[in-house]
């Protein structure tokens, strides 16, 4: 692949942006409380005919 100092630039900036991104949401994540688990509804059993 041909590269030019302008590819290798843009390359290298979108390197070092994605890898800001990356921190800032695992950051962020860590941040965030986790919800409490919410209760598992029960199975809905067939009736007996009234």
């Amino acid at each position: 692949m041909f590269m030019t100092p302008q590819s290798i630039k843009a390359e290298t900036t979108y390197r070092q942006e994605r890898q800001y991104r990356a921190a800032t949401r695992r950051e962020r994540a860590e941040r965030t409380p986790r919800p409490e688990p919410r209760r598992t509804r029960r199975a809905l059993r067939p009736t007996t005919a009234a």
